[in-house]
């Protein structure tokens, strides 16, 4: 036969037990992120020897496609994904190169270089980009994204940290 007693201290156990499982997982939440891991791999995604664009940095081809796979960490989720980018021409820059995301600025769709036409061509909406990524026509609000290269140990080099960004 249960008490009065023995009810109150069971109620008071079991409300613990849920209260505490709850204030673990706030805690859990708060302190997360300054236990979270360093991201593994390198800071700079490989595009090639630096040797196979010198055609590109000459100016006697059309812009390169490039994809490159790289490892991106989202919350508590570890994927690969695969990028790509047009490496075109860049007389200001360090390398003499430079990286365009090939996503259309209008709704994300993948654009891709007509050497007949000279442009990056969006087959969504009619979207068109010039070679150096600026919007010529349709309804993209803004050039494609341009992204710095770098050259280090012969190799063509783009810093994943400004993907992010």
């Amino acid at each position: 036969m249960a008490t009065r007693r023995t009810f109150t201290l069971t109620a008071i156990g079991t409300a613990l037990a849920a209260a505490s499982s709850v204030a673990g997982a706030a805690l859990a939440f708060v302190l997360g992120p300054l236990t979270r891991r360093a991201p593994g791999g390198s800071a700079f995604l490989d595009l090639g020897p630096a040797s196979a664009f010198e055609a590109l940095r000459a100016g006697t081809s059309g812009p390169e496609e490039v994809v490159v796979e790289r490892t991106i960490e989202d919350g508590y989720m570890t994927r690969r994904v695969k990028e790509r980018f047009a490496v075109i021409p860049d007389a200001k820059a360090a390398s003499g190169l430079a990286a365009l995301g090939t996503t259309c600025s209008h709704l994300g769709c993948g654009v891709s270089w007509n050497a007949a036409r000279g442009a990056f061509l969006c087959p969504c909406h009619g979207g068109v980009y010039g070679p150096g990524g600026e919007v010529l026509a349709g309804p993209p609000p803004r050039p494609l994204t341009r992204l710095p290269l770098v050259v280090a140990g012969g190799r063509l080099q783009l810093d994943a940290a400004s993907l992010d960004a």
